[in-house]
């Protein structure tokens, strides 16, 4: 995302002269937000869109186990079933990543649907 992107509400307006020509974000110098549209019929409503990250250290475990267990690579579940089993303990990376992450399941189950639908869903990140 640009740090354009970055300092934009969820939700923002920009006001255009022209609504035949696209518009790029990341070309225009100065922006200032709006969370509610100055003129209807000018207004184009942009709403940002976000990513969810996983650090590179937890993929690598969920990578271990999708391609160590190829007969549950399209039971997305039934893998972080078996990453639970494997790496559950209290001093492994993935054990205190899995308690400290509010939403560690969801993801770790997103980020293993999408290596079985070969699509990136869940970027990965440097860290642990």
């Amino acid at each position: 995302m640009s740090e354009l992107g970055k300092t934009a509400p969820n939700e923002i307006y920009l006001i255009v002269g022209d609504t035949d020509k696209d518009c790029n974000f990341n070309e225009l110098a100065e922006v200032t937000w709006a969370d509610k549209p100055i003129y209807e019929e000018t207004a184009i409503k942009y709403i940002k869109s976000y990513q969810l990250t996983i650090p590179k250290s937890i993929a690598d475990i969920l990578d271990n186990v999708f391609n160590s267990f190829i007969e549950l690579q399209n039971n997305a579940n039934s893998l972080m079933i078996q990453t639970i089993y494997t790496h559950y303990e209290p001093e492994t990376p993935f054990y205190k990543w899995f308690n400290k992450e509010d939403n560690s399941y969801n993801i770790s189950i997103i980020y293993l649907a999408g290596k079985a639908l070969g699509v990136d869903l869940v970027k990965v990140v440097e860290g642990e």
